[in-house]
């Protein structure tokens, strides 16, 4: 028998930042890769999508996402294996981060001690806003289609670090770059939630008029009595006037995420797996390779075989969410 859905447990505003932040800056892979799964899973991700994204097992993708349920923030630390025996323990460990993060004042010695700010969503319409979101990726509206919308970058062509296979003792090496002449470019996403189809062009420059042209080259790709459920951030050059009245003359319904709960658009975690396959370990040589790069992935992840698996591992979902309302209904008369 197929293995139950699972996912990951419902996350504060600011555990969501804390996973955001360590799919980026973890010097860990592992801990990386763990957090892009929680991440995703947070947006109503199956396991097997996790796993076609991130080119991993759907095993691996229920251990994790059991593991953070169960036991926390401790998961996501990689227990590597060999070496000498623990000295410590994990409740000395435990210990010993308290007391180096009190303040020293509190324990006698007469210093000051450096601290650290982090963001609160301040939106009062957040469990509204974040429900209107989840529903939209639950279940697909009658009447059209729910797209992710997002921006990532600025991207610069400079060798990248990452991982890859050599042989021992012999190292890729990484040139120099003194100069660096090519500017940048920012990568403008759109990824249809139900069809798990992903659209995504480099730009120069990240503002309204971007915004609004890739906003219009995704609004033909899909019939004018269809509508667009377009989900996006509260970045000023997303909300331009400009940007309103097309999707009100367009038949279009821009939904917000709440403010600092970005991690809530499914589209962030497809941007982590663009970072991994793409971005890492790479050193283009102009702006045409990293477009044929970023090209052949999505090419990849767009396959027939891949949507239609995908697309019935979504019908299957939702036959069985339909026959356990209908259950709880019976129950219920």
């Amino acid at each position: 028998m197929r293995p139950p859905e699972v996912f990951v447990r419902e996350l504060r505003p600011d555990e969501g930042q804390r996973l955001k932040r360590l799919s980026k800056t973890s010097k860990v892979a592992s801990t990386r890769q763990r957090a892009m799964i929680l991440l995703a899973s947070n947006t109503l991700m199956s396991a097997p999508q996790i796993a076609a994204m991130l080119l991993t097992d759907e095993s691996h993708v229920r251990k994790v996402i059991h593991d953070f349920n169960r036991h926390g923030w401790d998961s996501l630390r990689p227990r590597f294996r060999g070496g000498r025996p623990r000295r410590i323990s994990i409740d000395d460990e435990h210990r010993i981060v308290a007391v180096a993060g009190a303040r020293p004042d509190r324990l006698g010695v007469p210093f000051t001690q450096r601290t650290r700010s982090w963001k609160q969503s301040p939106d009062r319409d957040y469990e509204a806003k974040a429900a209107r979101i989840l529903a939209l990726y639950r279940e697909q509206p009658e009447d059209g289609v729910v797209i992710s919308f997002d921006e990532k970058g600025p991207e610069s062509l400079c060798p990248k670090h990452g991982r890859g296979w050599a042989r021992q003792g012999r190292p890729e090496r990484h040139r120099a770059t003194y100069n660096r002449r090519h500017g940048v470019r920012y990568l403008v996403g759109a990824l249809d939630v139900h069809a798990d189809y992903l659209r995504i062009r480099p730009r120069p420059h990240r503002n309204g008029a971007s915004t609004l042209a890739f906003m219009k080259q995704i609004r033909l790709a899909y019939p004018k009595q269809i509508r667009l459920y377009w989900i996006q951030d509260g970045l000023s050059s997303h909300w331009i006037p400009e940007i309103r009245a097309f999707a009100e003359a367009n038949n279009m319904e821009l939904v917000p995420t709440p403010t600092y709960a970005s991690f809530l658009n499914r589209i962030e975690s497809t941007f982590g797996a663009i970072d991994e396959f793409v971005c890492k370990n790479s050193d283009y040589i102009d702006w045409d390779a990293f477009g044929y790069a970023l090209a052949r992935h999505v090419q990849h992840r767009n396959t027939p075989a891949e949507r239609e698996r995908r697309q019935l591992e979504a019908a299957k979902r939702r036959e069985r969410r339909a026959a356990k309302k209908a259950r709880e209904l019976k129950l219920v008369a």
